[in-house]
């Protein structure tokens, strides 16, 4: 899903609308921890997403949304959650209170490859995306 994602940001990126940072820019030799933690530390916003492995990760949950939703609440940090497979994001104390994408709060997983639906719903969330990024 990541990759989707990053694609369809691309024309966003190549415009300099957006930067997305994800972990394959981490260099070899880099160390990972310090890459992400600066990576954290320099965003406008963070766009989470969301599923059964998200959920599960210790690494997540105790590092990177801790800091994150620090700096949501001491700055104003936009965190902007995408449901892409289904899980029970609406227990997480974190989560739960916030506005999640695709529209409807429907997992990205759900909308179908053959018929193009997975594409557009992808395209309406790097729209949103796009007019997040031109605000800040």
């Amino acid at each position: 899903f990541k990759d989707d994602f990053v694609k369809m940001l691309a024309g966003l990126q190549r415009r300099k609308i957006v930067d997305v940072w994800q972990d394959r820019r981490i260099e070899v030799g880099e160390e990972w921890f310090s890459a992400i933690v600066q990576a954290m530390e320099e965003c406008d916003m963070a766009v989470l997403l969301v599923s059964p492995d998200f959920i599960e990760s210790e690494f997540i949950q105790r590092e990177e949304l801790k800091f994150l939703f620090q700096r949501r609440v001491k700055e104003g940090l936009l965190v902007a959650p995408i449901i892409v497979r289904q899980c029970l994001w609406e227990n997480e104390p974190v989560l739960k209170d916030l506005q999640f994408l695709p529209k409807d709060a429907k997992p990205v997983i759900g909308f179908s490859k053959d018929t193009g639906a997975r594409d557009q719903v992808w395209a309406d969330i790097g729209k949103t995306i796009e007019g997040i990024a031109k605000r800040l």
